[in-house]
């Protein structure tokens, strides 16, 4: 044998050869695959879950300035399937009043003007009622600079709500279980969601600037009790999920800057979307706490989707 001959692979083992490279190529488009499955599944977990986040926080600080006792929950329906959405009488309920397992969808409630209660150095509402010199139409609010609170509210309220008599704030009063008078007790129709008849709001006053420390009741000679605190507010806030008719899956939505003291419901507002494929929003309010739970669908093809939660409680 010549010594200039090499040595070649038998066909056996070029066989053998041919098989372990697809052994290896097999295992390792499966193995790239996973990884790119394990990608997509973290990226959506981790977008659902920073989105949710976000929208669960964002109402945590609108609901931490609610005014006691304005808080409903209520149904809503589409009642012509094209995206009109509208509420309907008698399904509404004060949530720290509603049993468990409620059936609402919108959440709902009066705010307290925090923004423009911290927008001086010196408060431009002083929260403080002057109860012994008080009317039936109007109240000293010492410490107060209604002018300066005049000119915020307008700028925080597009111009709704400046202290006029034709676009007063609201105002209620401080008083262990919310009883403004000999008979009614504070509940939603004050918020004009269900009655517009002023009889059924005397236990929410729009209140006008008369000068810098003083209040004008726009609606006079009603019934009404002023106790040494109040609280003032330029706009109602309401959560809606609507459907959205292509994923079936809801959408969120934030309505503001609405003044329910004035006749005006949540349609009546700004509607801000606060989140798409939203697949439960639940609440309820026990002894002044109120909860909710949030979850998102984030959708990561092939008919396959995941969903992130989150829970708050929200305490007064």
């Amino acid at each position: 044998m010549s010594k200039g001959f090499k040595k070649a692979f038998s066909m056996i083992e070029l066989v053998f050869a041919l098989i372990v490279m697809g052994i290896v190529a097999s295992i390792g488009s499966s193995i790239l695959v996973q990884v790119y499955e394990n990608y997509i599944t973290q990226k959506a977990v981790y977008t659902s879950s920073i989105k949710t986040e976000m929208v669960a926080n964002q109402l945590v600080n609108l609901l931490t300035y609610r005014i006691n006792g304005t808080t409903i929950g209520k149904n809503i329906t589409d009642t012509n399937n094209s995206g009109t959405w509208t509420t309907s009488n008698g399904t509404w309920e004060r949530l720290d009043r509603a049993v468990a397992g409620n059936p609402f969808k919108t959440l709902e409630w009066i705010g307290q003007d925090s923004d423009g209660f911290g927008a001086m150095a010196t408060q431009p509402w002083s929260g403080i009622a002057n109860y012994e010199t008080s009317t039936m139409n109007s109240f000293q609010t010492p410490a107060s600079h209604l002018a300066d609170a005049s000119t915020i509210l307008s700028n925080l309220t597009n111009g709704k709500v400046d202290l006029t008599p034709a676009k007063p704030a609201g105002i209620l009063f401080d008083q262990k279980d919310n009883f403004y008078d000999d008979n009614l007790e504070y509940n939603p129709d004050c918020m004009g969601l269900i009655d517009p008849t002023p009889l059924h709001r005397v236990c929410i006053f729009p209140a006008a600037k008369v000068d810098d420390t003083h209040f004008s009741f726009t609606r006079a000679n009603q019934a009404k009790i002023v106790t040494e605190r109040y609280k003032l507010s330029g706009s109602a806030y309401a959560i809606v999920p609507e459907v959205d008719k292509n994923d079936k899956l809801n959408d969120l939505y934030l309505y503001s800057n609405y003044q329910p003291w004035n006749g005006e419901v949540y349609t009546d507002g700004t509607k801000n979307l606060l989140l798409r494929n939203v697949s439960v929003f639940r609440f309820s309010e026990n002894g002044g706490v109120l909860q909710f739970k949030l979850c998102q669908q984030e959708d990561i093809g092939m008919d396959a989707n995941i969903t992130t939660c989150k829970e708050k409680a929200v305490i007064k």
